[in-house]
């Protein structure tokens, strides 16, 4: 069986003004030219699918861009395999999978076997088996990011820090990949699929997220006795544990910050055959955009410089740029400078302005200075809220978000661009996905019905659920 391993895909993304989604679309379809290149029977996405800021319109756009770039895929009987990560709305999860086995409800096989050609979501432990069409079969543990949500009981749900949460939900993490373990038929090979982070991975930063917040394991909490581990969550390509090259994290499929810039991004294949893994991983490249960064102290010049060295390079056009601009009142035209690298670069997506030549010390005009306010809010309430019951927090900072941007409502767009609205965290009466889920599973007999908001579930417990 043929498996290509990715994740961190963040739909709806952005980097300072820039809206990332083009870029992300066309990392994807590179990913769907492997699929058929490579005659790979499952992908394997392995969380964050989505940016956390996107709102439900832009949920509804990214799910019809997944349908549009990886039908072809599941029309030739091809599965998907995504768990939820950090950055996806566990709410929006759940609708998802909820309204795909609607649209299209899952027929085991009389042996266990789920069908191909379709896209199963997992926000919650799963164990599932694939065969493909020479009858090779795969046993898959999907374990997503591990959050209070879905791996804490309510006895296990009360702690006063965020240390103490994060070490109940590692506990309990483990606890439930061991229940899960139990289920697993050692005569065949199987694959662990999760979105976790194992210290002594190289990372640049933890995107979006501290480490404080994060829930951090040893290499020998989760045994890499798997034919292959597909992790998700850490954005550089490599290897998870060191000495075992099967256990990898796939890297996001973008160069998503300034941190990453000089990240070579690829995605991960791989086969397993009847004894396990069949050869070395292979790394297929991604073509991503630069990112570039310009300190910029004598304007006239080097502005006259850079139209020069860019003028016909077409990654000028593509380029992520960041500057920082000396300029001197009386001598420069502040503005027209700004325009003149806009023409240049024209996917600027931060600048620093720092006015120079008064008596008084520089004063620093940061244009990002509404974001750096806006996100140190949002790490604030998220820190002060950790110890919350999930539907509570989920209001809490939704309540926040909306006074941030109430706030930041004035700003000019053009000088400090507000990010996007999260996603709801409730759904009832707004707008329809049911176009885009039909049509990811080839089905004659899509439902016309959106399934409601699932119910808050309670003494749930770690264990997850299994096929």
């Amino acid at each position: 069986m043929k498996i290509l391993h990715t994740g961190d895909w963040h739909m709806n993304d952005t980097l300072g003004r820039v809206d990332r989604s083009a870029d992300i679309c066309q990392s994807l379809e590179q990913i769907a030219h492997y699929l058929e290149e490579h005659a790979v029977d499952v992908m394997i996405v392995a969380g964050d699918l989505f940016s956390e800021r996107s709102r439900l319109d832009q949920m509804r756009g990214a799910v019809g861009e997944i349908r549009r770039i990886f039908l072809p895929f599941l029309n030739r009987g091809g599965s998907i395999l995504a768990i939820s990560g950090n950055h996806d709305r566990d709410v929006f999860f759940e609708m998802l999978r909820d309204a795909l086995d609607l649209v299209s409800p899952v027929e085991k096989s009389s042996d266990g076997f789920l069908p191909g050609g379709r896209l199963y979501i997992s926000p919650t432990p799963r164990l599932m088996k694939l065969r493909d069409n020479s009858g090779q079969v795969v046993q898959f543990l999907l374990m997503p990011y591990p959050t209070p949500r879905y791996y804490l009981r309510d006895s296990d749900a009360q702690y006063n820090t965020v240390e103490e949460k994060n070490r109940a939900v590692q506990t309990q993490f483990k606890t439930a990949l061991e229940q899960q373990k139990t289920r697993i038929d050692v005569t065949q090979p199987a694959v662990l699929i999760s979105h976790i982070h194992v210290r002594g991975a190289q990372t640049h930063n933890l995107y979006r997220v501290t480490e404080l917040e994060d829930v951090i394991f040893e290499p020998g909490d989760v045994p890499t006795s798997w034919a292959y581990v597909a992790y998700g969550h850490i954005h550089k390509p490599q290897s998870a544990v060191e000495g075992a090259p099967h256990v990898r994290y796939c890297g996001s499929v973008e160069r998503l910050d300034f941190a990453e810039r000089v990240d070579e991004k690829s995605v991960v294949l791989f086969e397993i055959g009847a004894e396990g893994l069949k050869g070395a991983p292979q790394i297929l490249p991604l073509e991503t955009s630069p990112i570039l960064y310009f300190n910029i102290e004598d304007p006239e010049r080097e502005i006259a410089e850079l139209r020069t060295k860019y003028a016909d390079d077409p990654q000028a056009l593509k380029a992520l740029v960041k500057y920082t601009l000396r300029w001197e009142p009386g001598k420069h035209n502040r503005d027209d400078l700004c325009r003149q690298l806009g023409a240049i670069f024209p996917r600027w997506y931060s600048r620093d302005l720092i006015e120079i030549g008064r008596d008084n010390l520089a004063s620093v005009r940061t244009e990002r200075s509404a974001h750096d306010v806006a996100g140190t809010v949002r790490s604030y309430l998220k820190t002060q809220f950790a110890t919350l019951q999930p539907q509570q927090r989920d209001d809490l900072l939704q309540l926040g978000e909306e006074l941030i941007m109430e706030v930041l409502g004035g700003t000019s767009p053009s000088n400090n661009p507000s990010p996007p609205a999260p996603l709801p965290v409730r759904f009832a009466g707004e707008g329809s996905i049911n176009s885009d889920v039909s049509a990811l599973i080839p089905s004659d007999e899509a439902s016309e019905l959106i399934p409601p908001a699932p119910a808050k579930r309670t003494g749930r417990g770690a264990g997850g659920e299994g096929e």
